[in-house]
């Protein structure tokens, strides 16, 4: 009997995994530090416009990352990370222009 419970324990745990996608995580302050010398020395500007907007896409995507469509999340987090270190800007723009673009070709029809 135990073994039975522990193995539908284990199983609900695997599906609530499955159904939960994680967000992806990107060093932020590596991202923004290169993108803040870009130009030879530190911008304390650059830097901190950077943090800022990478906070505000990654705050807007968390709460719905889950009931993002599989494929966009995949593509679009390979898109991100692009380079190597990953931006959470391009994580949402990414996300956007897919969906964007998802609801534009329903409505497509070819002509001949």
């Amino acid at each position: 009997m135990r073994s039975s419970v522990a193995i539908a324990s284990v199983v609900s745990l695997a599906m609530i995994s499955a159904a939960h996608a994680e967000m992806p995580h990107y060093d932020v302050e590596r991202y923004c530090t290169e993108i803040a010398s870009l130009g030879g020395s530190m911008s304390q500007m650059m830097l901190q416009s950077c943090y800022t907007q990478e906070q505000t896409a990654y705050n807007a995507l968390k709460p719905r990352w889950d009931s993002l469509p599989e494929a966009m999340r995949t593509y679009c987090d390979q898109i991100a990370a692009v380079g190597g270190g990953g931006s959470y800007m391009m994580l949402e723009s990414c996300v956007k222009q897919e969906e964007s673009a998802a609801s534009s070709n329903t409505g497509f029809h070819f002509k001949r």
